[in-house]
């Protein structure tokens, strides 16, 4: 089986086929579970949205939500995913008849500075319909390249209102646990600082989940901030009670915790959690479904195909770094 939590599959995968490809449910998806979820079409059109793990998804349909399509901000750790994604917007926008100009994209290197710098961050003056969505290949697990993303948001004053996940987190929660450097350099309310201070430092590994939810509580405005996440998963979170009783199964070590890990538990909090049903049940099979279905040997039984949906809120938790 493919061990999806490692960028040299996605490079690997993106580089030979850059056609798209939606995990669990269509691109279009996020934006209907965004409107329905909200439920506030004014403060969606206005908010700085984070997609994680755009790969080769038509992520173009995201342009909808916004009033700016640099509102919208996709990032993945392949970079041949993201060029193919950035290639797909421009191409639908030349379609729709539109002049494509430069976005505030770029491609990260792992230092939190982009490898395409002739932008340099700066705000480049177009027409809105001239504008692509942002696109960036970083890792989302590495502490330089988000601290790079927050202080890039934080001096434009844009932490994210919103953060879309289709199956990301899935790919993520592949991976082994991360050794960190403890007290760790991202706490809240600058609680790591006053740890730094008295001299005690050491190592410890968190489940890359953990680490996830605290690189995007620093990224996300506290309070209002959402992670919308669509989930093949119904225990996809280790930091939602009921917590896992062993770090085998993802339960954070109260001694990294003491030692200057925050706990995404403190950060995130539950708000709605959903099955959503895909496919067709056996009682919406047409005639001539069911007797092909029925003739073929050993098969006579259609489970139905479900998926499901967190939305997770930021806590009024500060994370400074």
């Amino acid at each position: 089986m493919p061990d999806f939590s490692q960028q040299s599959y996605w490079d690997t995968r993106f580089a030979a086929d850059q056609t798209p490809f939606d995990w669990l449910l269509p691109a279009s998806a996020l934006c209907t579970l965004a409107r329905d979820m909200l439920d506030d079409p004014p403060a969606l059109e206005k908010a700085q949205i984070l997609h994680i793990g755009c790969g080769t998804s038509d992520s173009s349909v995201l342009r909808s939500l916004v009033r700016d399509p640099e509102q919208v901000h996709n990032v993945d750790y392949s970079e041949a995913g993201v060029e193919a994604g950035e290639g797909r917007e421009r191409e639908v926008m030349k379609s729709e008849g539109r002049e494509v100009g430069e976005g505030d994209g770029g491609v990260w290197e792992e230092g939190g500075e982009k490898k395409h710098d002739s932008a340099s961050f700066q705000e480049i003056i177009k027409t809105p319909s001239s504008r692509t969505m942002r696109w960036s290949c970083m890792d989302l697990l590495s502490l330089q390249s988000t601290l790079g993303l927050l202080h890039h948001q934080l001096a434009s004053k844009k932490l994210y209102d919103l953060v879309l996940d289709k199956s990301t987190s899935d790919s993520i929660s592949c991976g082994q646990d991360i050794p960190l450097p403890l007290p760790y350099p991202l706490s809240i309310n600058g609680w790591t600082r006053r740890l730094q201070n008295s001299g005690t430092s050491t190592t410890g590994s968190v489940h890359p989940l953990h680490l996830l939810a605290v690189h995007l509580a620093a990224l996300t405005t506290p309070r209002t901030a959402r992670w919308i996440v669509v989930s093949y998963s119904e225990d996809r979170f280790p930091f939602l009670p009921p917590f896992p009783q062993s770090t085998g199964a993802g339960m954070l070590d109260d001694g990294v915790i003491k030692a200057g890990f925050p706990h995404p538990f403190q950060l995130w909090k539950l708000e709605r959690k959903e099955r959503v049903e895909v496919g067709k049940a056996e009682e919406e099979e047409t005639l001539s479904e069911r007797r092909k279905r029925l003739s073929q040997p050993g098969y006579v039984h259609r489970p139905r195909v479900g998926h499901w949906v967190y939305v997770l809120r930021r806590t009024e938790a500060v994370v400074v770094d």
